[in-house]
């Protein structure tokens, strides 16, 4: 007598898979649903779908059914689906069986699902920086705490600070930021400035590392951050510079020496 699956297998349970025309699953384009990903308006990738064309679609996408429109709207999988659709219209072109697509219903929470499709995005191939920022407000935007953020993002809580700093930026920053010309902390540095100030600086960043690699470029682009002003290493010279400093500069000289500000003192 044959096993069934789960005894042939050795498995601890099963679940059903459902099969779907790739034609009939829905892409969420409405940039407020949970469920929506700018990367929904990505090119089709042709060779994801020679591919699938050559052995099927061989891991199964997510969707989730819409309980307003009755329609069935794809959770995880958009790109596996665009290209299903493609491999379709070429199998119909040479009079073959078009192929279905497995899924599986997604079980989380309708609010919950962005999390999801950022976590298997960010496993397989990280965002862009600016993409990140972007995905991170919105998952805030749905009363995700910064460590819950960080959780979802694979990285730590000032990682989450630093990154959404960026929309914070200028164009020019953030332009600077996703050829790699400057790095996101360098970013959250600027987003401080005036949006003049931020392009001078960065202007003066792209020039200090266009002729340097690794450590020296990391270096130079630091001395630039840095107004060029020497690492303080005693207390001495912490005390010369507070005689000349003001403002949130002073108050952070006094914190470093131990000194009390009374706020109520005029300085």
């Amino acid at each position: 007598m044959a096993k069934n699956s789960v005894d042939a297998y050795g498995a601890s349970g099963k679940t059903n898979l459902l099969f779907f025309d790739p034609a009939r699953l829905v892409l969420v384009t409405d940039v407020t649903s949970p469920l929506y990903d700018p990367r929904v308006d990505l090119a089709v990738n042709e060779d994801l779908a020679r591919n699938i064309d050559f052995q099927g679609v061989l891991q199964p996408i997510s969707v989730v059914k819409n309980t307003e429109t009755g329609e069935t709207e794809v959770a995880v999988g958009r790109q596996r689906t665009k290209a299903a659709r493609l491999v379709n219209e070429w199998r119909r072109a040479r009079g073959e069986q078009p192929i279905q697509i497995p899924a599986q219903v997604y079980r989380g929470e309708r609010r919950t699902a962005l999390t999801a499709i950022i976590a298997e995005n960010e496993l397989r191939e990280a965002d862009t920086p600016l993409g990140r920022a972007e995905k991170m407000r919105r998952v805030m935007a749905f009363g995700f705490s910064d460590a819950e953020v960080a959780t979802v993002f694979g990285c730590s809580v000032s990682t989450v600070r630093s990154t959404i700093a960026l929309l914070e930026c200028c164009a020019d920053v953030r332009r600077a930021v996703e050829s790699e010309r400057i790095n996101v902390t360098h970013a959250r540095q600027l987003s401080k400035l005036s949006p003049d100030a931020q392009r001078e600086k960065v202007r003066e960043l792209i020039a200090a590392g266009e002729h340097a690699v690794g450590h020296a470029r990391a270096r130079a682009q630091r001395k630039v951050i840095s107004n060029d002003r020497p690492r303080l290493r005693s207390r001495k010279e912490i005390t010369r510079e507070l005689e000349s400093a003001s403002g949130d500069r002073a108050d952070a000289l006094r914190w470093v020496l131990g000194i009390e500000l009374d706020h109520g003192e005029e300085a």
